[in-house]
């Protein structure tokens, strides 16, 4: 049987990993489950740690968005073989889910929590992040021998033994990782609120002009 994976019908904390399988060609069902169905399936225990996605794998289940997303990513080359690059990515990546809260605040807020949510959001959190994420796009760049932006999170010379790998590493040259799709995937949804989002940051404009250009990215 194909691998099925059973999500609400949200653009939230699957999204990374339907981006990445489509990316790589890697068939797959998607399901999405709503309403009564997901409390039946809830209450018989088939979601493990109770909550959704979950994908279904030869008569095992496995839960956890992150652990779904590094599946996707291995099947679908966007995991960095050598374990320096393939940390380097993960770290980034670490970072997209820190900034999961737009999910629900696009999806599921409403009324004064939702902008109570959304000022704290864009006043504290993309503030801070944004900076951070334009550094590590600098650092790519100046390792790769290419202006900001042009090089993708784990992309460049890390240096050392390990970095040899990087030459026959699909993910280890200038090709997106799953940190890429992590970080398109919560700052596009933020971009539902603030259009303006990366206005003045040149580097991560850049790098999100080159992730929408990538002939297989499926989104929206």
């Amino acid at each position: 049987a194909r691998p099925r994976l059973v999500y609400l019908p949200f653009r939230a904390m699957a999204e990374t990993s339907r981006m990445m399988l489509a990316q790589g060609g890697v068939e797959y069902d998607d399901e999405a489950i709503w309403g009564a169905e997901f409390q039946r399936r809830k209450q018989s225990g088939a979601f493990p740690w109770g909550k959704t996605p979950v994908l279904e794998l030869a008569g095992r289940t496995v839960a956890q968005s992150g652990a779904i997303a590094r599946w996707s990513a291995r099947l679908a080359g966007c995991y960095p073989s050598d374990p320096a690059r393939a940390a380097l990515a993960d770290s980034v990546y670490e970072l997209g889910q820190e900034l999961c809260t737009i999910n629900p605040l696009v999806n599921c807020y409403t009324g004064s929590g939702f902008e109570r949510i959304r000022n704290h959001y864009f006043s504290d959190v993309m503030p801070q992040a944004l900076p951070q994420l334009e550094r590590e796009l600098e650092r790519a760049a100046a390792a790769s021998s290419l202006r900001p932006g042009e090089a993708f999170f784990a992309s460049g010379n890390l240096g050392g033994v390990a970095d040899e790998a990087a030459v026959e590493d699909g993910a280890g040259a200038n090709q997106p990782s799953l940190a890429d799709f992590n970080i398109f995937h919560h700052l596009d949804n933020a971009q539902l609120l603030e259009p303006d989002l990366l206005h003045g940051r040149p580097a991560l404009e850049r790098w999100q002009e080159r992730m929408l250009a990538l002939p297989r990215l499926l989104f929206r």
